[in-house]
Parts: structure tokens; sequence; C-alpha cells
């Protein structure tokens, strides 16, 4: 049976070296915005639960791929327990796989959800 929808993965088995926040907007729902609604934060399809962009820099990907965002899960605003550009780790991470075909030439793109963040204890070797 092949594998559809969200992944659950461990931070770790994403993310090698702990990553570095860098900041935490609301995810904008473009159809909101197109239609002129007064809020436009994008909510879970699931619960309506308010939907956070966390940008993040991962020093272990390619040029041009470092900065990667992260949707949270979260009514309020989470705030980052040590500030911007603090290295932070994901609980309850997802990988969501999907085709980008806004391209001449279509791709495999990976989004990706989680439930929260936090600061990072430690710092790991990439195996």
């Amino acid at each position: 049976m092949a594998v559809e929808g969200r992944i659950n993965v461990r931070h770790e088995d994403v993310f090698t070296q702990p990553v570095v926040l860098l900041s935490v907007d609301p995810s904008e729902d473009f159809d909101k915005r197109k239609a002129g609604d007064a809020d436009i934060q994008e909510r879970d399809k699931g619960t309506g639960i308010r939907l956070w962009a966390v940008s993040i820099l991962d020093p272990t990907a390619r040029q041009g791929q470092r900065e990667i965002k992260v949707k949270v899960v979260a009514e309020q605003q989470p705030v980052p327990p040590h500030g911007v550009l603090a290295p932070c780790e994901f609980d309850g991470l997802q990988v969501i796989p999907y085709l980008d075909q806004n391209r001449a030439k279509p791709r495999v793109g990976i989004a990706y959800r989680a439930t929260g963040f936090r600061s990072s204890k430690t710092t790991r070797q990439a195996s």
C-alpha cells in the first residue's frame, strides 16, 4: 500500500543539525486575500486552528534551498523561547509530499508542518 498524505517524522530524521529560527509570521490564505476578506490568515482544514509560517535556516541544505518554511498549528502566535536566530527543533513534525505543477517541468515538492517548536539543546553530528 502506498503512503498517502502526511508522514509523521522526528525532527532529527529530517534535519541532521539544529536549524536556526528566522521568523514566525501568520501564514496567508491566498484565496481569502484575493476575495478581500479581513482575516486572511490560513487555518488548518481539520481543526480550524490558525497556521503560522516559521522560517528556518537549515545549514546542511544546498545553497538556494537553505531557507525553509514550516507551518505550525497554533491559535496564538508561537513565541521563540530564545528569540530569533536561535537553534530550534520541531515537535510533531510531518512531511507532506506534493506535485508542483507551476513550473515548466513539474517536480515533487515537500511541505512541512509541526505542532510546535522548542529551543535546541544539543548539536548533533551529521551521519
